[in-house]
């Protein structure tokens, strides 16, 4: 099966009212397919302890300055995965800094910062959509399951 699904998760909870374009919670409550298919500009929901933002349009995710102003004093992981356009990779923050980023488009790396951190150990290259979803547990204890089976509370972006 192909994905064509990104985010952000961070670490604790947020205000996402804080995130770029100064969002506000639209009341309505879907699952993360609709996020994604619309477009919403974010889909939030919580899950064991993390928030977990979908953002199809990129709006935070990749974006060192949305990252830093939103989990400052925590940790994040951004993540792509887009099985037509083979584009694949993650983001990995520590304090609101990115560690580690390796983003693979069409096989090749074309973006990448930090050294590879422990949690690559054994990574394919180039990435594909199962590593990603594995980064996703090994760096947050979240597995794709947990949020593509939470509900979104959809937030507009007033700006």
């Amino acid at each position: 099966m192909g994905w064509k699904v990104n985010g952000l998760i961070v670490e604790g909870t947020l205000d996402p009212g804080r995130l770029p374009g100064r969002p506000r919670d639209t009341g309505e409550s879907v699952d993360i397919d609709t996020v994604h298919e619309r477009p919403c500009d974010y889909g939030i929901a919580m899950v064991g302890g993390w928030t977990l933002i979908a953002d199809p349009q990129f709006l935070a995710s990749f974006n060192d300055d949305a990252v830093r102003e939103i989990s400052d004093h925590g940790r994040a992981l951004a993540w792509v995965t887009n099985s037509v356009s083979t584009l694949h990779g993650f983001a990995w923050y520590v304090d609101g800094a990115p560690v580690r980023r390796i983003v693979y488009a069409e096989g090749e790396i074309v973006d990448e910062i930090g050294e590879p951190i422990a949690e690559e150990a054994a990574a394919p290259e180039p990435l594909d959509e199962d590593y990603v979803f594995e980064m996703m547990t090994r760096l947050t204890g979240q597995g794709w399951g947990d949020g593509a089976d939470a509900r979104y509370r959809v937030w507009s972006r007033t700006q």
